[in-house]
């Protein structure tokens, strides 16, 4: 384990095997193909190339890399069936040139994107590894351009999948997520963009409302019923997809995409890959500590109260002050 790295309080699941934790990185400046370079240079594995917009780094000791252009239509490259509808029929070194035309344009607002698999937690820190790797290639993060609303996502999965975890640990990030983006300085495009919208007010009211002890079919009703999206800061519809893929697709018939996994999906860090002194476990470690909050009851309870009686905005500076003083006092 990376001591720079901390272990979750709760390292292991329910079955006593470590929990395990995906990353996936968003940044420009760097072609898929140089990104695959960089993972295999780390991890080793062999790089099969799909296309231009698509490689996979395979055979690594933690299983598949995926590396992408972080857009349907390029990595479907419908754009080429659209030109034979017109009666363009180009040979095909035509067409690897208009990729190639393609990607340079998308490049500078479409981020390119590394998947990782899911890693045990007590490795994950290993990933340091591969930003230094992209950083040296000269990746470019997300303050490297106006537009570049680019993002650090984390997976990582669930201790377990009762229904108390996901209502502690959804009710603790809703608490500290303006702390959160204190603590991330958040980037301003990225707030203005639509992927990491924050939840609804009244869903907010709900889920703290005093006495809330939803059961599962409860929790993923209350959910669906406010964010039939994924565009939040915390994703729950690959969760909710594992829980219960039917009650999911009731609500969202037209979501064809979601792929059910026992994780969260943090969606809110800045991916400031080109930073030499930026570091994977800045975020990781604000993540732990949402699980630690809500691993502590009576500190969850007690902030619940806080912000219900003292009338805070979850948007106020003070309401940040207080949650940091609170953390604090209890040792983090």
């Amino acid at each position: 384990m990376d001591p720079g790295f901390p272990l979750p309080e709760r390292a292991c699941r329910a079955d006593g095997q470590s929990r395990l934790v995906g990353f996936e990185l968003e940044f420009a400046g760097l072609s898929p193909d140089g990104a695959a370079d960089a993972i295999q240079e780390v991890f080793g594995g062999e790089v099969r190339r799909e296309s231009r917009f698509v490689n996979r780094v395979c055979d690594t000791a933690w299983g598949e890399f995926k590396v992408e252009v972080d857009a349907r239509v390029l990595k479907e490259r419908s754009y080429r069936s659209l030109l034979t509808q017109m009666g363009f029929n180009l040979e095909p070194e035509t067409l690897d040139n208009l990729d190639e035309q393609v990607l340079r344009l998308a490049s500078t607002v479409v981020p390119v994107e590394v998947v990782t698999p899911p890693v045990p937690v007590t490795e994950a820190g290993q990933i340091e590894s591969l930003r230094e790797a992209l950083r040296r290639r000269l990746a470019q993060g997300t303050r490297a351009g106006l537009m570049y609303a680019f993002g650090l996502h984390l997976n990582p999965e669930l201790p377990d999948l009762e229904v108390d975890t996901l209502r502690s640990t959804l009710q603790a990030y809703l608490l500290l997520l303006p702390w959160l983006k204190w603590r991330d300085d958040t980037d301003a495009v990225r707030r203005l963009t639509p992927f990491i919208q924050d939840f609804p007010a009244e869903y907010v009211r709900q889920v703290l409302r005093p006495g809330y002890r939803p059961d599962q079919h409860a929790f993923i009703r209350d959910f669906l019923a406010w964010n039939t999206t994924r565009n939040r800061s915390l994703d729950l519809l690959p969760l909710l997809t594992h829980l219960d893929r039917d009650q999911v697709r009731r609500a969202l018939p037209d979501d064809p995409l979601t792929q059910a996994r026992p994780t969260w999906h943090y969606r809110l860090p800045n991916c400031l890959v080109d930073d030499p002194d930026w570091r994977i476990a800045r975020p990781w470690v604000d993540w732990l500590m949402v699980e630690r909050l809500a691993g502590n009851g009576s500190l969850l309870e007690q902030l619940i109260s806080d912000w219900l009686a003292r009338g805070f905005s979850l948007t106020d500076q003070r309401w940040i002050q207080h949650v940091d003083r609170c953390l604090a006092r209890s040792g983090r």
